[in-house]
């Protein structure tokens, strides 16, 4: 198996990913996370960002760890077409998440938000969520993730 260090945020956050799962990691930046979740956890993983050169970091990181996993430049969810993924969003604060996720969707969320963690937590109850699992974690600073489920899917 590949030697793939990752943060312990991003460590983490795999913890929350069941095995095998269908993946949209919304900000994919360096695309570690979705190599680690396809290598370590048989997950489908689309790794997106608003950066083209983010996306060419992960391209070749993807293609260094000889990962499967695709890639698509993109604001948010823009252009994709949802089925039942799990959606991860890490590292961008809420007012960019709440922008992300104001849309009418269902699917599983897993989110790392660097600030205003109440007001998050206050928009995705009104859209129908529960806190299905949270954790805080220290590295270097404090990351609070969190497992999002729709209501009727729990």
């Amino acid at each position: 198996m590949i030697n793939l260090k990752i943060s312990q945020r991003l460590k983490e956050i795999s913890d929350f990913i069941p095995e095998g799962s269908e993946i949209i990691d919304i900000g994919a930046d360096h695309g570690l996370l979705d190599i680690y979740l396809n290598k370590y956890k048989n997950c489908n993983c689309l790794a997106t960002d608003i950066s083209e050169n983010c996306i060419e970091t992960a391209k070749k990181n993807i293609n260094k760890y000889e990962a499967t996993v695709q890639t698509l430049v993109t604001d948010g969810l823009n252009g994709i077409n949802l089925k039942d993924e799990i959606i991860i969003i890490s590292g961008m604060g809420t007012n960019n998440i709440k922008k992300i996720l104001n849309k009418d969707i269902n699917n599983d969320l897993v989110i790392s938000s660097h600030t205003n963690i109440s007001d998050l937590k206050e928009f995705l109850i009104d859209k129908n969520y529960i806190v299905y699992k949270e954790k805080i974690i220290t590295e270097k600073k404090q990351y609070h993730i969190i497992y999002f489920k729709q209501k009727t899917t729990v």
